[in-house]
C-alpha cells in the first residue's frame, strides 16, 4: 500500500484516537471503581461515561481491524483473503455491536 493511501491515512487517525482516548478511559475507570462494586456500572450507565468508553472503544476495535487487515494483506492471496478480510469485518462488526448496543441499555436503564 501506498505512504498515502485511505487505509493508512484511516489507521493514523484512529491510533491517535485510541492514544488520546486511553487515558481518559483508564482515569474514569479508576475512580469508578473506586466507589465500589457497582461503581463501574454506574460510570458506563452516565451518559458521559457510556458514550466515552464507546468512543474509546470504537477507536480500539477499529485499530485491531486494520492490524489484522494489513496482516491478511500481507500473508494471503486470492479467495483466501477475500474471506479473511470479510470475516475480520464481520467479527469487528459483531464485537462492536455487543458492546454498543450492552452501553445503550444501560444508558437507558
Amino acid at each position: 500500500m501506498s505512504k498515502n493511501s485511505i487505509h493508512n491515512k484511516l489507521h493514523k487517525y484512529v491510533g491517535y484516537g485510541v492514544i488520546i482516548s486511553l487515558p481518559l478511559v483508564l482515569l474514569s475507570a479508576v475512580e469508578a471503581i473506586k466507589e465500589g462494586s457497582q461503581g463501574f456500572t454506574t460510570w458506563l450507565s452516565n451518559p458521559v461515561g457510556g458514550i466515552g468508553f464507546l468512543a474509546f472503544f470504537t477507536a480500539a476495535i477499529w485499530y485491531c481491524k486494520l492490524e489484522l487487515d494489513e496482516v491478511v494483506l500481507d500473508y494471503f492471496d486470492g479467495k483466501l483473503r477475500s474471506t479473511s478480510l470479510i470475516v475480520n469485518r464481520l467479527v469487528a462488526l459483531i464485537v462492536w455491536f455487543t458492546v454498543a448496543n450492552t452501553i445503550t441499555r444501560l444508558i437507558l436503564g
